[in-house]
């Protein structure tokens, strides 16, 4: 039998498979917040653009086995967690001429995406390798948020995408849309001033499940704002969602896994993702689809 590269279409599937990356909790939650996400998203928007759930010959029931392809963003898992042959397969079936950012890649499926990297001689912009942190659900629940006065916590909004934007430092072509995405349909909290309403910290919840875009404006800085915003919207997602929080770190930011363990998360030390830029074509030119 030819080997095809086939896509996931039903809801029905998408949830079964979701409940697949139940097994072993936590060992397979990131597998399983990508897909509630956009389950979560396909509910408002069920001809959500550019997304794609694809599989090996449609067989995702044995292993878990899928891609998921959003505007530019890759991901790929499998239960088994291993370099199997379907996985090789499905991989090598994706046209990778059109670059990707690859997100959440767990360690042991870098070195596959490494191969494919350097066989269709693409330009590997920025990688970076994190650590991750947990914080359960029922912990998240028990947080204090104390607010400072002359501030208050609300939802970020949708006119801030750009600031948010602008300062996120992983920010590439195309990203403005996806924050725009994320303050639209996920979880986010900010940190205003009464008086005026600026926005001066502020979180968002990736499509990953992680935590991301974390910032505080200079002008607020070493008053503890990382460490309230990081409790309010950890205390949203377990109040809200019943969910674990997660984060990703890079191994060389000691400034953020302190705010972390301060508030009580669990590193898993064996646990090490990477996210990479992979350029379109090795001459950079970059087709992403960016405002669509």
């Amino acid at each position: 039998m030819t080997a095809q590269l086939t896509t996931i279409t039903e809801t029905a599937d998408l949830k079964a498979l979701r409940e697949l990356y139940e097994q072993e909790w936590p060992k397979h939650c990131v597998g399983h917040f990508w897909l509630d996400n956009y389950v979560h998203w396909l509910a408002k928007e069920p001809q959500l653009k550019h997304l794609k759930f694809y599989t090996l010959n449609g067989d995702w029931r044995r292993d878990g086995l899928f891609i998921l392809v959003h505007r530019y963003q890759l991901f790929f898992s499998n239960l088994s967690r291993q370099r199997t042959p379907e996985l090789r397969s499905a991989l090598g079936l994706l046209n990778w001429t059109v670059g990707y950012k690859v997100s959440a890649l767990h360690q042991t499926h870098h070195s596959i995406y490494k191969e494919f990297q350097v066989e269709r001689g693409l330009c590997l912009e920025r990688e970076m390798k994190t650590i991750m942190y947990r914080l359960p659900c029922e912990k998240a629940n028990e947080l204090q948020i104390n607010c400072p006065f002359g501030y208050y916590l609300d939802s970020v909004r949708l006119e801030h995408a750009d600031l948010i934007n602008d300062r996120w430092s992983a920010r590439h072509p195309g990203s403005l849309k996806l924050i725009q995405l994320l303050i639209e349909n996920n979880t986010s909290v900010g940190l205003y001033e009464q008086k005026t309403d600026q926005l001066c910290a502020w979180c968002l919840r990736l499509q990953s499940g992680f935590l991301g875009a974390l910032e505080v404006l200079p002008t607020h800085q070493r008053r503890g704002f990382g460490m309230l915003i990081v409790a309010a919207i950890s205390k949203d997602i377990a109040c809200d969602l019943n969910q674990d929080v997660t984060a990703l770190v890079n191994i060389q930011n000691p400034t953020a896994c302190r705010v972390f363990d301060k508030l009580d998360f669990e590193l898993l030390s064996d646990e090490h993702y990477f996210w990479s830029m992979c350029l379109p074509r090795a001459d950079g030119s970059i087709k992403w689809p960016a405002n669509e």
